[in-house]
């Protein structure tokens, strides 16, 4: 069994900057004979003028790919979680400049989700 974490960059960005992001599948810490199918997407909400406004205003729909109120999305990757496949997709970054929440948002076919938020800084 595998989850799929995303690599995001680290530096900033530059406007309309089109970024590759890649989810690593990992061995999950806990084995399950149940195989569930996958559906993988990023998302970028925003901008706000510092992180700490991102804190206090980011998250939104977070529970679907894609999610409801995003600015830009990637397509929805599909897999399973015995496949060990490292997936990526494509997000183009906005032109203004600022503070963005990038979700990286995983539905399981079973009817759960997750989301994982990292900020990146498009200038």
């Amino acid at each position: 069994m595998y989850q799929y974490e995303l690599v995001v960059p680290t530096r900033p960005v530059s406007p309309n900057e089109r970024l590759t992001l890649t989810w690593e599948p990992k061995l999950a810490a806990h084995p399950s004979s149940t195989l569930f199918g996958v559906q993988l997407c990023v998302a970028l909400f925003g901008p706000w003028g510092s992180v700490e406004n991102l804190k206090k205003g980011a998250p939104q729909d977070t529970k679907s790919c894609p999610p409801a109120g995003a600015i830009a999305t990637s397509e929805t990757l599909r897999t399973d979680t015995a496949s060990g496949a490292r997936l990526a997709a494509e997000i183009t970054v906005p032109f203004a400049p600022g503070f963005y929440d990038l979700q990286d948002i995983t539905v399981y076919d079973a009817g759960d989700s997750m989301s994982t938020g990292s900020v990146i800084e498009v200038r």
